[in-house]
């Protein structure tokens, strides 16, 4: 199975590996199909990764269906599954 970046851009795992190790790589959450899906974002720096991972906008919009929040990616596997739009929470 292909996996991509939240900005469409394809990934392999040891780009993600490498992303995960270096504090680089976000997962920004959102609600879809009535559940939290997570998608991967992939920085050049572990600076710009940080400041992305503390964006929520949780209760700062109309409608939930445009809230987002971030954290740092935690674990290659969680990574993964989110490059695959497979990290999914109900």
């Amino acid at each position: 199975m292909v996996m991509y970046t939240g900005d469409g851009d394809i990934v392999t795992l040891d780009q993600i590996t490498r992303a995960v190790n270096e504090r680089r790589a976000v997962i920004c959450w959102s609600h879809g199909n009535w559940k939290n899906i997570g998608a991967l974002y992939i920085y050049d720096s572990a600076e710009e990764a940080l400041e992305d991972a503390e964006r929520d906008t949780r209760g700062e919009s109309w409608s939930m269906w445009d809230e987002v929040w971030c954290q740092l990616a935690d674990s290659v596997s969680d990574a993964r599954r989110a490059a695959k739009g497979l990290l999914t929470v109900s």
